[in-house]
């Protein structure tokens, strides 16, 4: 697996953002493999597939490719708001793949955002393009990368140094149970989890979630009942496997 670009293959391009795309999917194409399965190959998808640049051949995960020279930590800038909304709520959301490069086209970094992970919550609406705009009144989003749970992110290449591959896919595989939630629903499960993880515990009590009970109720305004949500999501994540109740409203991580 190589960590530096064929720039080469690019040269007959004058644009810089056409080069981008063709260095990187390139690069995706020779060194990237499936997190949701054992298949070492994607595929690229056709022109014009609806977001989905790769395809896994043998489990049919699809991943969307996005590359910069410095990678957003807060939003990332998407396409249509009511298609990204639409590819949530139905399932059909990929998995982002989010490569950083450097200016001579070494990979620095490789994080793919689970698509699980991707709820209503994460989205942020753009304001409509104005009157005398080419598209006027088109309507944009951002993925807020700040209000992803830690668990979303899957560090595939770290600082120009390939991470192990088992690993990466355990991280993306062991959250799997998630998709038997709809995704309506799923923002409440994703955001209990990230308070349990910051508590950095491995036994807890649901009173340490009630001190987090403004993080809940910030995101959530609209909803006057935030404690009997938490202990519903406490019991959400242990059917999943996720949490061991332990009585006396102690609870254990198996993650």
């Amino acid at each position: 697996m190589m960590l530096r670009c064929d720039t080469s293959i690019a040269d007959a391009y004058n644009s810089e953002a056409q080069k981008s795309r063709v260095l990187s999917e390139k690069w995706i194409e020779s060194n990237g493999y499936c997190l949701a399965c054992e298949s070492d190959i994607l595929r690229q998808t056709t022109a014009n597939t609806r977001a989905t640049d790769f395809i896994c051949p043998r489990c049919r995960q699809g991943y969307e490719l996005k590359a910069f020279r410095v990678r957003p930590k807060n939003r990332l800038v998407d396409g249509a708001y009511s298609a990204l909304m639409g590819r949530i709520l139905d399932g059909s959301v990929p998995t982002l793949m989010m490569l950083e490069r450097n200016q001579q086209w070494e990979i620095q970094n490789l994080t793919a955002i689970h698509h699980l992970f991707l709820t209503p919550e994460v989205i942020e609406q753009r304001k409509p393009l104005s009157l005398t705009a080419r598209r006027a009144g088109w309507i944009g989003c951002n993925i807020r990368l700040d209000r992803l749970a830690p668990d979303a992110r899957i560090e595939i290449v770290s600082s120009g140094i390939f991470n192990n591959r088992d690993a990466a896919r355990r991280a993306f595989q062991r959250f799997g149970n998630l998709d038997e939630i709809s995704p309506a629903k799923r923002g409440w499960t994703t955001l209990t989890l990230s308070i349990v993880r910051s508590l950095r515990a491995q036994t807890f009590t649901i009173k340490d979630l009630y001190e987090r009970e403004g993080d809940l109720a910030a995101a959530y305004p609209a909803n006057k009942n935030i404690r009997p949500k938490i202990r519903q999501q406490l019991q959400v994540l242990r059917d999943l496997g996720y949490l061991e109740f332990l009585g006396n409203g102690a609870y254990r991580t198996l993650i």
